[in-house]
């Protein structure tokens, strides 16, 4: 079972929430009429959570549990957004819980609208793709730089605009905006100032975060290395101009952008699952 209090989090959230958080640490809100809100516990699966090699297909029955959400939403035409911690195509989530939850997203792409996470403190995104022959997009996670402060990294903000709450609403993303912290100011004064760092319209020309842009924008990576340089990674890792992205790091971050479930061969097969596991074990925050 999750050790987390009832009391504190019933402060926040409705009471029909508030067995499942008692028993592991997920949960599920109903934010309006037409939009539920579902926050896993995704350190189920965690390879640094040693007891998960008991069992780590569907620990806490949470997976069971999602699929039964997703299910009365899909039946009831309710839009969901799935909040989590650590990214399910990371390698260091492990691989039966990844490849379930994959399936569970390929089932439910019409449902699920959005997914947010965080974890590697860094700014990325991983798409994710159906198992049918046409292998479209069927998600994607956005992965969100963190307010903790780490070497080489300032403090993050990310702020998602939605599509509004009005009938027949897709309570997709919009736009993204990201900002950072101030810290010669924060240190000098004393004083708290963030500021833009970048917003995806005038980064990236998007209006409309789906699937589907979100995957033109991967291969607008692939084909402009210039372009991938100057934006992504550049906010990525909060690199000042003239640092170095060499082929395997260029490969390696196109790679992460398409990597939706992690120990997955066939995803990138200009790279082995070593060279990614190392490539990752060396750029790892969390």
């Amino acid at each position: 079972k999750a050790v987390v209090s009832t009391q504190s989090t019933g402060r926040w959230l409705p009471p029909e929430s508030l067995p499942t958080i008692g028993y592991a640490g997920y949960y599920a809100v109903q934010y309006s009429e037409k939009l539920r809100i579902i926050s896993l516990n995704t350190q189920y699966c965690d390879n640094l959570n040693f007891w998960l090699y008991l069992n780590n297909t569907d620990p806490g029955n949470m997976l069971q549990w999602l699929v039964t959400e997703l299910s009365w939403a899909e039946r009831a035409d309710v839009r969901v957004i799935i909040l989590g911690h650590i990214p399910t195509g990371r390698s260091d989530c492990l691989k039966a819980f990844s490849w379930n939850y994959y399936k569970i997203i390929d089932r439910f792409e019409a449902t699920v609208v959005g997914q947010y996470m965080g974890h590697t403190h860094q700014d990325h995104f991983a798409l994710q793709f159906s198992e049918e022959s046409d292998h479209h997009p069927t998600s994607f996670q956005f992965i969100s730089p963190s307010v903790t402060t780490y070497s080489n990294l300032r403090p993050s903000i990310r702020v998602y605009t939605l599509d509004g709450n009005y009938k027949k609403s897709t309570y997709r993303p919009l736009k993204t905006e990201t900002y950072l912290l101030d810290l010669n100011r924060a240190n000098e004064k004393n004083e708290t100032v963030w500021e833009m760092e970048y917003d995806s319209v005038s980064a990236y020309n998007l209006t409309w975060l789906t699937p589907e842009t979100m995957y033109q924008l991967y291969h607008r990576f692939k084909d402009d290395r210039a372009f991938f340089y100057k934006t992504y990674f550049q906010y990525k890792f909060h690199l000042q101009p003239n640092n170095p992205c060499n082929d395997s790091c260029y490969n390696n971050n196109l790679c992460e952008m398409i990597t939706g479930r992690s120990g997955d061969p066939s995803i990138c097969q200009n790279l082995s699952l070593k060279e990614q596991e190392m490539y990752f074990e060396k750029n790892k925050m969390c």
